[in-house]
């Protein structure tokens, strides 16, 4: 792969890049595809958008990005996708909270949980909303808000859990993750482009190395 991956790379001096990705992925990309990616290619102009699922969809329908990382499948038909991985809902606390150290939790005992929760902007909360409306459960959403890492440090120095995809607590030991059962919160996450759109050599690149990144949880190499 990594052989393969420096083919993709050859003769890529200079260009730009036009990226958008949901906020729970962001940490991830930063970490990994991102700053592998500029540290080989740093003539590389490197313009990234960071949003909701809907808010990615959008920018790409309006041609301010070239492509992006989002929750499946988008609203547009004008938009194609190539899946990445599948990723998990699930219920965070913090270590004082008086679920944490659950292994699973009933999505029926989610009724009048205490809550802060995605905006309705965030693909997330769509699929947590149409559950919550089959199951007829209201959780006690105390709070809303359109920004992960700020929802979570609520979640962690609060008495509120929250509903987020695992990948957004991934390394986050200071949290108690709990997957809830009964209920298939389970979300498909993959590239998206315009389908008139041609990808620079730039974005094709970038692409290739986003697939071996999410293909396995090793290190990227050095390409």
């Amino acid at each position: 792969m990594a052989k393969k991956m420096s083919r993709s790379f050859r003769g890529l001096v200079s260009g730009t890049l036009r990226f958008g990705s949901t906020h729970v992925f962001s940490q991830r990309l930063v970490s990994t595809a991102l700053s592998v990616f500029t540290a080989k290619y740093p003539e590389i102009h490197i313009v990234m958008k960071l949003g909701t699922s809907t808010d990615i969809e959008q920018a790409i329908l309006e041609r301010d990005i070239d492509l992006g990382l989002a929750f499946l499948p988008p609203d547009s038909e004008d938009i194609e996708y190539e899946a990445l991985f599948s990723d998990e809902v699930v219920l965070v606390v913090s270590k004082k909270h008086p679920l944490a150290g659950m292994a699973e939790l009933p999505i029926r005992q989610l009724n009048g949980l205490p809550c802060a929760l995605p905006s309705t902007g965030f693909s997330t909360r769509r699929l947590l909303d149409k559950h919550f409306a089959q199951e007829k459960i209201s959780p006690k959403i105390l709070l809303e808000i359109n920004d992960i890492p700020a929802l979570l440090t609520l979640v962690e120095r609060g008495s509120m859990g929250t509903l987020v995809s695992r990948r957004a607590v991934e390394d986050r030991p200071e949290f108690s993750v709990i997957s809830i059962t009964g209920a298939h919160l389970l979300r498909e996450a993959g590239i998206l482009k315009h389908r008139s759109v041609y990808l620079s050599a730039a974005a094709r690149a970038f692409v290739d190395l986003m697939k071996l990144d999410f293909a396995s949880d090793n290190p990227l190499p050095e390409i």
